[in-house]
């Protein structure tokens, strides 16, 4: 979870873009490693919608959309800044599950 850990450094040090630009790439990097193993294409935003899809239909569990979800508006603040401290930091939490769900996909 290195991207992970290093977004928790950012936002201690009050750096809320960074930290949710790192925060995104953490859940990109987890969903390219689930598409590496099984041989999908995943070098667009538009592709990681559809290996959330596929991701999400084999799976039993229902906060993986939502998680999924916190890691975009986490995408998007690092172009528009908008979410302060606190909301960045629940949707750490639900990056953090994300990350975690996928790197226990096979």
């Amino acid at each position: 979870m290195l991207l992970y850990d290093q977004a928790l450094v950012e936002l201690e040090a009050g750096d809320l873009i960074q930290a949710s630009e790192k925060l995104w790439g953490a859940a990109a990097q987890a969903l390219k490693s689930v598409a590496e193993r099984r041989g999908w294409k995943q070098n667009s935003h538009a592709q990681f919608y559809n290996i959330m899809a596929e991701i999400e239909s084999e799976s039993q569990s229902p906060s993986l959309r939502r998680d999924f979800g916190s890691a975009a508006e986490l995408h998007t603040n690092f172009y528009e800044n908008w979410l302060d401290e606190d909301q960045i930091r629940r949707r750490a939490e639900d990056v953090r599950h994300f990350v975690e769900e996928l790197n226990g996909m096979s």
